[in-house]
């Protein structure tokens, strides 16, 4: 509760400081030093989202593959959990791993929407 009081009673000096954010643009800003020819911060942003990226889509590639081989060979499902039923008898295994891969499917594409929007959004802006 203190700090909504204080940042009711700053409301002019943080309403002044968000006005002087507009003028500021990151591609305005050099994105190598002109003495030591070093990246700066404005620089560092393409390499960040590039290699963010392939990142995610290695990190990604490197789940899917290593499930895939943990639910051939040892009969795991691809992820841990605790099911109410025997699950490791043959309808209910099957039904188990495709509603696992189905959830892991959602929360990949709900990553790399974020994540390549973020990218294209910034690539657009340079």
């Amino acid at each position: 509760m203190v700090w909504f009081l204080f940042l009711r009673l700053q409301q002019p000096s943080i309403e002044r400081v968000m006005d002087l954010t507009d003028s500021f643009t990151w591609e305005d800003l050099p994105t190598r030093d002109a003495d030591s020819g070093h990246l700066t911060a404005a620089g560092l942003i393409p390499l960040t989202m590039k290699y963010s990226v392939r990142l995610t889509i290695a990190t990604l590639c490197f789940h899917i593959v290593q499930s895939t081989i943990r639910m051939v060979k040892n009969h795991e499902t691809m992820v841990v959990a605790w099911y109410p039923f025997d699950w490791n008898v043959s309808p209910f295994y099957e039904l188990v791993n495709i509603s696992q891969v189905t959830i892991s499917l959602s929360k990949l594409y709900k990553i790399l929407i974020r994540t390549f929007l973020y990218y294209s959004y910034f690539n657009s802006l340079t």
